[in-house]
């Protein structure tokens, strides 16, 4: 059975269990989908933006899986120190257990926007996984 839709737990676990990115953010503000209302500087906010399945002539293979990382600060350099740090976590991780197989995460891209009093670093990522 294919659980590359649970893709969103192991690369939150990844995250809050990273302590360069901890040491800059506290875990509980690491965030699917979205912040909460009262949420203060700095967050990150993650979510899934496609899940592809490959297919061959008799069966599923993999599944390409792509999230968006968005690190959301009032201040600049912090949106950087964050974003830095959440590649760090993250590029080349591969896990492997029970349940799903992650093969190396890709970074592919950041795009740096504003948006009222906020900075913002916006990341995609991508990997395969069985």
């Amino acid at each position: 059975m294919d659980n590359t839709i649970l893709a969103g737990k192991y690369v939150r676990k990844v995250m809050i269990e990273n302590s360069e990115l901890t040491a800059l953010i506290p875990s509980n503000k690491i965030f699917p989908l979205v912040a909460n209302a009262d949420t203060t500087y700095p967050f990150i906010v993650y979510s899934r933006n496609n899940l592809t399945p490959i297919y061959t002539k008799d069966y599923l293979t993999d599944n390409v899986v792509s999230f968006t990382i968005i690190v959301v600060s009032d201040e600049y350099v912090e949106t950087l120190d964050i974003a830095n740090a959440v590649r760090h976590a993250l590029e080349s991780y591969r896990y492997k257990d029970e349940n799903i197989t992650i093969n190396p995460i890709k970074f592919e891209s950041v795009i740096e926007e504003t948006y009222d009093d906020a900075y913002i670093q916006r990341m995609t990522i991508s990997f395969t996984a069985q």
